[in-house]
């Protein structure tokens, strides 16, 4: 029988200091009302079946394409629609370069199992208007793999990336590609559709609801009232969240992210032990819990798990073996702090320190806990 291995504490200290070098600090704008109960679904990627209802802060105009159901936004998608039975289309705006053209033309490329492209192949690629600026057009087709999934054949990716001094926006549609085909007018019609309204104006500085932060080198800023900042490992590039996600950060295989959930989201030793299961492990006990490694996070001495096996969570159909995974349960007050990073085991190794070292420069910007 297979065992989990956890890291001991070492003498009650947590864990020791490490060298680790930041790209930029960035700052996420202040939470909305936490929702109290949702489906791993919504909690771990898949967005609410919901019809839409947009903020009352919205800066942008669009319109809906024929057949598109148009979805709550969530944390990091500002407009959100589903198309069809599999298909997603979505809008994010993330502060600065939000990882660079080229770095997200190439994220996207690896999800249909594509070879990246040079700085010269990024710069040649068509351009389409957005908010009447020139995005850089991207047309994909290949066998899609979100994060812990196994791979989707004959899928395909329309998407359009466009910036400007202050922040960038995505639009990305994926789904089966006859789907896709059929509905690329429709995805095109969307991004032509998108104005500002009148509040907002045609400026093109960061439209309230965007996260916000500081570009590699600048210094930092601070967000609204309750909200949170971090320092960002070298290499690793900000990509959109969703459901509850506050963040979404990829470094190669890897992805590491941030949950809040309102309340204790289910309590530290439940997460711990539904987390074990998702790799074919035995669901630690609390005796387990209490010789783990301990992460001071947002003022809370979080226990550490890591866990190896073969991962089946976040809806895949089939086991992912060789997959690694490190979570930290963090209760503050009146919400539930979920930090996790999942990958190849060899990855995840070499991302262990980058992974506490974020953790640990999690910020609460209000000081509160």
């Amino acid at each position: 029988m297979r065992r989990l291995c956890f890291l001991l504490l070492l003498s009650g200290c947590g864990e020791p200091a490490r060298d680790v070098s930041y790209a930029e600090r960035r700052t996420a704008p202040a939470l909305k009302a936490p929702v109290r109960k949702m489906s791993d679904g919504e909690r771990f990627g898949a967005g609410p079946s919901a019809p839409a209802e947009a903020p009352s802060d919205m800066p942008l105009t669009w319109d809906t394409p024929a057949g598109w159901a148009e979805l709550a936004p969530t944390q990091m998608r500002m407009i959100n629609f589903k198309v069809g039975d599999e298909g997603e289309c979505y809008l994010t705006i993330l502060g600065g370069s939000g990882g660079g053209v080229s770095g997200n033309v190439n994220r996207w490329r690896g999800q249909l199992g594509l070879e990246d492209l040079s700085e010269a192949s990024v710069e040649s690629l068509p351009r389409m208007s957005v908010l009447g600026r020139d995005g850089y057009r991207i047309d994909l087709e290949g066998a899609y793999r979100g994060m812990g999934t196994v791979a989707k054949e004959g899928w395909a990716l329309r998407g359009v990336i466009t910036n400007s001094a202050r922040f960038t926006l995505f639009v990305k549609f994926t789904g089966p590609q006859a789907l896709v085909e059929r509905e690329t007018a429709g995805f095109e019609s969307f991004c032509s559709s998108l104005g500002f309204t009148a509040e907002a104006g045609g400026g093109m500085s960061a439209p309230p609801g965007s996260s916000t932060g500081a570009t590699s080198g600048a210094s930092d800023q601070s967000g609204d009232g309750g909200g949170f900042s971090w320092d960002v490992p070298s290499g690793w590039i900000a990509e959109a969240g969703s459901g509850m996600r506050l963040v979404t950060f990829r470094v190669g295989a890897v992805e590491c992210y941030v949950v809040i959930l309102g309340g204790d989201g289910g309590g530290v030793l439940s997460n711990l032990q539904r987390w074990a299961g998702q790799l074919g492990q035995e669901p630690p006990t609390e005796a387990d819990v209490a010789a783990m490694a301990i992460v001071d996070v947002l003022g809370v001495k979080a226990p550490l798990l890591e866990a190896t096996g073969e991962f089946t969570g976040m809806g895949s159909a089939e086991a992912t073996p060789g997959t690694t995974m490190l979570g930290l349960p963090v209760l503050i007050t009146g919400r539930a702090v979920f930090v996790k990073m999942i990958g190849p085991t060899d990855q995840v190794a070499a991302q262990r320190d980058s992974f506490i070292a974020f953790s640990s420069s999690l910020t609460l910007e209000d000081g509160g806990r």
